[in-house]
């Protein structure tokens, strides 16, 4: 079996994952005039795994009394594999067609 995807794409997964996360984290902290591009980038990068993600541990932990930063912060390893199986999968029928 052969792999559709190289170490190109792994290293820009990873890039683009963890500007996104950077840009997450820090863009409350970011002067007023660039706080909105900076929020709007992670946005961006994470899609969709920062959406299914936020839904998928409201909807299982909203009344559990977890602190939002809780909540942030399981919401990371699950819209990363999200977007890993999107990204991956996307790019293996991708290459699949062209063939």
């Amino acid at each position: 079996m052969t792999v559709p995807f190289g170490r190109r794409t792994i290293i820009l997964f990873t890039t683009v994952q963890l500007f996104g996360l950077v840009c997450e984290w820090t863009w409350q902290f970011a002067p007023q005039s660039i706080g909105s591009f900076v929020w709007g980038t992670a946005l961006i990068a994470l899609f969709p795994g920062n959406v299914i993600s936020a839904v998928i541990v409201e909807k299982l932990f909203w009344h559990s009394g977890l602190t939002l930063i809780a909540f942030s912060i399981m919401e990371i390893p699950l819209l990363l594999i999200i977007n890993a199986v999107l990204w991956f999968g996307i790019i293996g029928a991708a290459t699949r067609v062209r063939r």
